[in-house]
């Protein structure tokens, strides 16, 4: 194949820390390595140029937003910078587009840019709920999604997901998924990268002699940080050699610290190669969430060959195929969660040929090296 052409519109990006973010640098990065340009067009963010090729070879343009939501939506801001990166881009003949996520300004409007210019396009879903779920807030996200959804597929008809779960959310809108572009990691990498935190991360957290359970994410609701303390205030007075490290930050981190939990360690944000590490010397991985399209973290932990404990959500079910190669608990409820880890800490071999198991699952099916190719397979149905 001679060398293409490629934009990825993703409202978010890097260095802003995400799955979608992760998602389009490490496809953009693979594609590349095949011989391909890539343009990312994503959104302002403080103190960074609206235009510059980074040290990877990705050419980077971000658009001027207003963030909202803590900074988990951005609204585009028309104007003469707007007008300029939009020209800018249309000169640049582009022979595809990947628009990542349909409920996003940005990707509505990348949407009509793509019909205006010509330019083949797919959009990919990285989502099994709505954004916002209760309230009269819940009443009119919902509302937004569905217009957003509708107008977006006017303008562009080809859907995929990083999952199955996320084609079956497509449905709720009206909306056919064709396929799968499935989430991935490169084991190698996720590896060598995990070996370069672990020296000063073992500074930070005394792993020695201690079954370590594992979790790394936002703090928020939908992660069940606090559901996940509460399960292990009881799990711990049944195992007390047993610590629970929960990396990152949020609205719910001072929650959690004041439950007052023993054994419980909140290190806050750590870097990637140092949550990677993290993952690399745990025994096990709980991600009890109700809302993902498929968790990079999960891919990692597996990649690292933690065990991994997490709900019926996303992709998580075509990871984690049966009980022989993980738990995938009902819910995010205390009581699911609590059962779970008793399982797998009253059995270690079980613990450690599960994580094989998935290990095995994932370098078969869930690299980048594979995406990338059935990603070629999708621009040569749909150019």
């Amino acid at each position: 194949m001679s060398f293409l052409n490629f934009v990825i519109f993703s409202a978010q990006y890097l260095p802003t820390v995400g799955g979608i973010e992760r998602y389009t640098n490490s496809l953009a990065k693979k594609l590349i390595e095949k011989g391909h340009k890539i343009t990312v067009l994503t959104s302002s963010l403080p103190n960074l140029p609206s235009h510059e090729t980074a040290a990877d070879g990705i050419e980077i343009y971000r658009i001027p937003v207003k963030w909202i939501m803590n900074r988990r939506f951005s609204i585009p801001v028309p104007g003469g910078e707007f007008r300029s990166i939009e020209k800018q881009l249309a000169s640049k003949n582009f022979d595809f587009a990947i628009i990542q996520t349909r409920f996003y300004l940005n990707s509505v409007w990348a949407s009509r840019f793509c019909k205006k210019n010509g330019i083949p396009a797919i959009v990919v879903e990285h989502g099994t709920a709505h954004l916002i779920r209760d309230g009269l807030l819940g009443f009119i996200g919902s509302t937004y999604e569905h217009i957003a959804a509708r107008y977006i597929n006017h303008n562009c008809k080809n859907f995929y997901g990083v999952s199955l779960a996320c084609c079956e959310w497509l449905k709720h809108f009206g909306l056919e998924g064709k396929g799968c572009l499935y989430n991935a990691v490169d084991p190698d990498l996720v590896a060598q990268t995990a070996l370069n935190g672990e020296a000063t991360l073992f500074e930070k957290i005394d792993f020695k002699d201690k079954t370590t359970i594992a979790f790394a994410g936002r703090f928020i609701k939908e992660k069940g940080v606090v559901n996940l303390a509460e399960a292990f205030k009881e799990i711990n007075r049944e195992f007390p050699d047993v610590q629970l490290v929960m990396a990152g930050d949020g609205e719910l981190w001072q929650q959690v610290k004041d439950m007052k939990v023993d054994n419980l360690i909140l290190p806050g944000n750590l870097s990637y190669p140092h949550s990677l590490a993290l993952l690399k010397n745990s025994d096990i991985f709980c991600l009890p969430t109700f809302s993902e399209g498929f968790s990079t973290s999960v891919l990692e932990a597996a990649a690292l060959k933690a065990m991994v404990i997490t709900t019926k959500t996303g992709g998580s079910p075509q990871l984690i195929k049966d009980e022989n190669h993980g738990i995938l608990i009902d819910s995010m409820d205390s009581a699911d969660i609590v059962k779970a880890l008793r399982t797998a800490l009253r059995d270690r071999e079980y613990t450690k040929q599960c994580a094989e198991n998935a290990y095995k699952n994932l370098v078969r099916h869930f690299t980048w090296e594979q995406v990338a190719e059935e990603f070629l397979n999708i621009y040569n149905r749909h150019k």
